[in-house]
């Protein structure tokens, strides 16, 4: 209801709250929400990441030993990571093959499931032959900048 309270000195109410009051009180959940928002963006699967610097990181790296980034080969014990992002996990041929939890992790490959993986390798799919992890996420978002690059 609203009207002029005559313990708030004549300020207009809604309810017995000062409309200033219920003003400050939008702008601050609005606030809130927006702070919400950005945190939950800013984690590392949302990381800009740039391509040449993954690259470089990826090459420099133990990564070519066992994945190769080029269309034709297969000679790694790892699979092929030309046209990795967008196919699902544990389908690509290589001399070692995918394990079964691999397989059966399944998922398809993305900036977000990449992140999450090279995080761990482990924790996500145990017995995994894969050695390398990626602890900092920018390099994480580099590296996958560079894998989605490789295109089929």
């Amino acid at each position: 209801m609203r009207g002029k309270h005559p313990k708030q000195g004549g300020v207009e109410t809604l309810e017995g709250y000062s409309l200033g009051r219920l003003r400050l009180r939008k702008i601050l959940s609005a606030a809130v929400a927006a702070a919400a928002a950005l945190m939950a963006f800013s984690g590392s699967a949302f990381a800009a990441g740039d391509a040449a610097k993954g690259k470089e990181l990826f090459m420099s790296n133990i990564c070519p030993t066992c994945h190769a980034v080029t269309k034709d080969d297969n000679s790694k014990v790892g699979p092929n990571l030309v046209g990795v992002v967008g196919r699902k996990a544990g389908t690509k041929k290589s001399l070692l093959g995918p394990s079964e939890n691999m397989k059966k992790y399944g998922v398809i490959w993305s900036a977000e499931t990449l992140d999450e993986f090279l995080a761990n390798p482990s924790a996500k799919v145990p017995g995994t032959a894969m050695a390398g992890i990626l602890t900092d996420p920018q390099q994480r978002a580099d590296v996958i900048a560079f894998l989605s690059t490789l295109k089929d």
